[in-house]
């Protein structure tokens, strides 16, 4: 899990507002006034956003694959078949004699396997893909989370942007309007002409100052347009929460508590150690590789050749006489000569065909293999070694997701304690300098002081202003950043 910045933490509002509206937003808004909330913005997201859809896919290929694995304990059934045309020599499938003619042939067969032990490597395949598909599922609303982050901090970016410019908005007015009488004082020669040139320069500041905050609001728009998916549009608007004022009291929550609770409940500490469990069961696996494979295996086939012929009968035909002598002792002095009939067989036949060839040639057969491993390029020991680094690598993966969760979550708990110091105090700073500024203000008008002074008192006012505002989104920021890694409901 990456550590995430500063920034992130500042503004990582409300990943699981409470009571969620509708599932899924249009792109002009849930709402029918085409105005955004946070909730709509985040549900929308969540089904949308590319990042999330493809987390998606990962989980439903890591699925695919634990079906696989599981499947792969059933019987293997394959057939086949062929029918090729012969010219010039070839080997007669059916009687395997050497012949030189134009021939038809065809072969066909099915087999069957069903592996018996494999060192338990199915075994340890389907509690890894299992694992892998767990922890796809906690990397999937990790995913969820991630995008929640990014919309949640470009949605209130927009209204901290918002904020800035109804401040700087109001200094402008107050500015405008302090200008407005210090011309009339000019004109009536009461105040000389570099009071008014201050002013004015001024109110250039002023109106930067408010741009400055448009153009930050119109980027943080943009961003959140683009995180949802949908296209610019200069009508997105989205809806402003009441975010109350910080309190005063301290932080009460302890860091380690919130740790220990993040621990259990966050997807992605929850992917890491899944990951990890996968890797050991992967070394498993790559071990079984060492053992013996014992499978069953069985068959049939049977084959056709058009050179075939079926024997009908044996024709016996007599083609005269013949003479033979005969010895009729053992020297061979005496000796006589017999006729004999000269008998000839020939063999009557029939075409033979296809179906009645594979019928007569059909073959089975069935038995027990067994694969003894022996050296096989040590690819067994390389799988292991490398099932063992990816242990090791995932273990590493796991600590370094748990560190960051740990120095996040420190970072948030003294962020949300200085936060909540430098509110009390720009609190406190903002009554002293608005006092101060509204004196100031009478004093102009009276030409007590001069505009160089009004607005170096104008100006602490204004920072005061901005230092609140900051102080107190960034208080309450950080407290829901607290509240989202206990679980807790972070609706405003």
């Amino acid at each position: 899990m990456k550590k995430m910045s500063n920034k992130v933490l500042l503004l990582a509002l409300g990943l699981t507002v409470g009571g969620f509206g509708s599932a899924m937003a249009q792109q002009q808004g849930a709402g029918g006034d085409g105005i955004w909330s946070l909730q709509e913005a985040v549900e929308y997201a969540k089904a949308n956003n590319l990042n999330v859809r493809q987390s998606s896919l990962n989980r439903d290929l890591d699925r695919a694959d634990l079906n696989q694995s599981r499947a792969a304990r059933l019987p293997s059934i394959n057939a086949s078949g062929n029918y090729s045309f012969n010219t010039g020599s070839f080997q007669d499938p059916v009687s395997f004699n050497l012949q030189t003619q134009n021939a038809r042939t065809s072969n066909v067969s099915i087999n069957a396997s069903l592996p018996l032990f494999s060192g338990f490597q199915q075994v340890n395949q389907i509690k890894q893909n299992s694992l892998n598909l767990e922890a796809s599922e906690q990397e999937y609303l990790s995913a969820q989370n991630d995008i929640t982050i990014q919309i949640v901090t470009a949605y209130l970016n927009i209204l901290f942007a918002n904020e800035q410019m109804r401040v700087s908005d109001l200094q402008r007015n107050l500015t405008n309007q302090q200008l407005s009488r210090t011309r009339v004082l000019f004109k009536a020669g009461s105040l000389a002409e570099n009071s008014v040139l201050d002013l004015e320069s001024q109110l250039a500041t002023d109106e930067l100052n408010h741009i400055t905050a448009q153009n930050q609001r119109d980027i943080s728009r943009l961003t959140l347009m683009q995180l949802l998916n949908i296209p610019t549009n200069q009508e997105f608007q989205v809806e402003i929460p009441n975010i109350p004022e910080p309190d005063e009291n301290p932080v009460i929550v302890d860091g380690s508590q919130v740790y220990d609770v993040a621990l259990q409940t966050l997807p992605a500490i929850r992917a890491t150690e899944l990951r990890l469990r996968s890797a050991e069961t992967g070394l498993s696996v790559a071990r079984g590789a060492y053992y013996p494979r014992l499978s069953l295996f069985a068959g049939a086939g049977s084959r056709y050749a058009s050179t075939s012929r079926r024997l009908v009968d044996i024709e016996r035909v007599v083609n005269g006489r013949v003479p033979q002598t005969v010895y009729l002792n053992e020297t061979g002095n005496a000796s006589q000569t017999l006729w004999f009939e000269n008998v000839e067989t020939r063999r009557i036949d029939e075409h033979y065909g296809m179906f009645r060839q594979w019928d007569d040639n059909l073959n089975t057969q069935a038995g027990v293999s067994l694969q003894i491993p022996i050296l096989n390029s040590l690819q067994v020991r390389t799988n292991v070694q490398r099932a063992k680094l990816q242990q090791q690598n995932a273990q590493l993966n796991a600590d370094i997701a748990k560190n960051n969760l740990r120095q996040t979550i420190e970072q948030a708990y003294v962020d949300a304690l200085a936060a909540q110091r430098r509110y009390a105090a720009a609190r406190q700073q903002v009554t002293a300098s608005e006092k101060n500024f509204r004196n100031a203000e009478l004093r102009l008008q009276g030409g007590v002081i001069n505009t160089v002074d009004f607005n170096v008192i104008a100006n602490t006012y204004r920072s005061a202003q901005s230092s609140l505002i900051q102080a107190k989104y960034e208080y309450t920021f950080k407290l829901k950043v607290l509240d989202f890694y206990q679980g807790k409901d972070l609706s405003f």
